[in-house]
């Protein structure tokens, strides 16, 4: 499962004004524990052969081989070709296991309401397929239903006293809302019943970490490396707890080491964005937060802290679209859009009638109360001053102007008079200039 952690806008403040500010550091909020692979179930034609006829064993043992062979080979698999060896034996019989199957291959293309649906109808014909449980439980956690996929997990662990891997996805659950010691025993109990397994152990690091223990938590992370050396999170959970003890450096290493495992993988970017706005480093916060809109090309916050670094390296034209796109995203639900946008106009392109445009729309949508605590209020008032005084210095510069037209017009009616003065004395016939007055 994939929850977006969202960037701090708070943290951008002090970047989107130019001086120096402080955020929380990196993990503090919850991350989700990695989801566990969707499987084929272990059930076999013959493990069934009393329920099924002599076809829908031949089919089902061909569909098991499509899949074993592909295996052997090490090519991707081609979840396609066996959904439709899964639909075969299904069409020719109703088999729990083949329906399980058909949901894994439903569920690996995308499919989430076709894989929930096979994997109820697989555990509602055989209860005791405790795979489709699980794999259930799964799914509803990637839909964002942790309440539902609670409930499933919570009856495997009451039908199923031997599996390890509902109760290491229920204590994932139980630590991410905050009931840690829940999620403890439920690990512990997970571990018991197999104790290779990671996900317990993530579990007791990420609990040892909550609760402050930070040499446990870097042991259980440290150790777990071991048993699964390409999984991200184990050194992101290790730059976690340096980060607790103040080693930003050393956090930033582990962090990098995740993303060398998965480029991909978004709480490690994120707690690096969070350590280069803390830390102003504009460039780095540009890179981050482009990879992370790669991923995420929908997360306001993440766009408004890509704009506040263009704005830092020179780029205002860009950063203004990256606020177009962060207000777009996140509306009224993320007022300091309107405040950087309100900074950029009046400190790089020195036109404060959109900057205090921009002001007025933080406080709007802030509320009165954040927006006498931020600094909005004070630079609409520099930028309501620069307007009066560039007013009054735009009608001291006409009224100048109309003065010295006045000024010319009357020296050149002074030069004429004095012209015609000196044509009479000297009994010259006046110009026609003269003539006409």
């Amino acid at each position: 499962m994939t929850t977006t952690r969202r960037i701090v806008p708070a943290m951008l403040l002090a970047g989107a004004i130019g001086c120096a500010g402080s955020g929380p550091r990196p993990g503090g909020q919850a991350d989700p524990a990695s989801e566990h692979a969707a499987s084929p179930a272990a059930s076999t034609p013959q493990a069934t052969a009393e329920a099924v006829g002599p076809r829908g064993q031949r089919l089902f043992a061909e569909a098991l081989k499509a899949q074993e062979d592909q295996k052997k080979l090490g090519v991707p698999t081609d979840w396609e070709h066996l959904e439709r060896k899964w639909r075969a034996v299904l069409d020719a019989e109703e088999i729990p296991e083949a329906r399980y199957n058909l949901g894994v291959a439903l569920e690996q293309q995308g499919d989430l309401a076709g894989a929930r649906a096979a994997y109820e109808r697989a555990l509602a014909a055989k209860p005791s397929l405790r795979h489709a449980a699980v794999n259930l439980g799964v799914l509803l956690e990637k839909q964002g239903d942790a309440r539902a996929a609670s409930t499933v997990y919570a009856a495997a662990v009451r039908d199923f006293p031997e599996d390890p891997i509902a109760r290491e996805r229920l204590a994932a659950l139980y630590r991410a809302s905050g009931q840690l010691d829940e999620a403890w025993r439920l690990a512990r109990e997970a571990l018991l019943r197999d104790p290779t397994s990671v996900g317990a152990n993530k579990v007791l690091a990420r609990v040892a970490l909550q609760r402050g223990e930070l040499d446990l938590a870097n042991l259980i992370a440290l150790r777990t490396q071991k048993l699964a050396p390409k999984d991200p999170e184990l050194p992101f959970v290790a730059g976690l707890v340096l980060a607790r003890r103040g080693d930003e450096v050393g956090a930033a290493a582990q962090y990098r080491k995740a993303l060398a495992l998965a480029g991909d993988y978004l709480p490690a970017r994120h707690a690096l964005l969070e350590a280069a706005i803390r830390n102003q480093a504009w460039g780095a916060v540009a890179e981050h937060a482009s990879a992370i809109l790669r991923v995420e090309p929908r997360n306001g916050p993440v766009h408004l802290a890509l704009g506040v670094a263009r704005r830092h390296i020179g780029k205002p034209d860009e950063a203004l679209a990256s606020y177009a796109e962060a207000e777009k995203l996140a509306g009224d639900a993320l007022p300091e859009v309107h405040l950087a946008r309100g900074v950029l106009y009046m400190r790089v392109k020195n036109d404060c009638k959109p900057a205090v445009e921009a002001f007025r729309a933080y406080a709007r949508a802030a509320g009165p109360v954040a927006a006498a605590d931020s600094p909005a209020l004070r630079l609409e008032r520099e930028c309501v001053q620069i307007l009066e005084e560039n007013r009054r210095a735009a009608d001291a510069a006409k009224q100048m102007q109309l003065d010295a037209e006045r000024k010319a017009a009357e020296e050149a009616a002074k030069k004429a008079g004095k012209q015609a003065t000196g044509a009479a004395d000297a009994g010259v016939p006046p110009t026609s200039t003269q003539e006409a007055r």
